[in-house]
């Protein structure tokens, strides 16, 4: 089986906000050096947000939240909506391997 490692930043900014949201996803991403794929998920209705980067191992996905960097970009975020954005860990199991495009 296949196991990678993700780190999961969720947030809600509310309705009408996708560009905004892809805004920090896009500056997030810019600190991902080193993840295998990140990418942005989107519930437009609600303005529900989640930027999920996948990772080699462990260690990396839970170091990519402490960068200073991203530090800055989830306190913004947190000053921003009023509450700090959530941040997970996952182990990330692909149970019929990778699949090519």
């Amino acid at each position: 089986m296949d196991v990678l490692h993700a780190t999961e930043v969720s947030f809600r900014l509310g309705p009408g906000t996708v560009g905004d949201a892809r805004a920090m996803a896009a500056d997030l991403s810019a600190e991902a050096e080193g993840c295998r794929d990140d990418m942005l998920f989107v519930d437009a209705e609600t303005g529900v947000y989640g930027y999920l980067a996948l990772w080699a191992g462990r260690a990396e996905a839970e170091a990519f939240a402490a960068r200073p960097a991203v530090r800055e970009q989830i306190a913004a975020l947190e000053k921003r909506i009023g509450t700090p954005p959530t941040v997970r860990h996952y182990t990330v199991e692909r149970p019929g391997g990778a699949r090519e495009p």
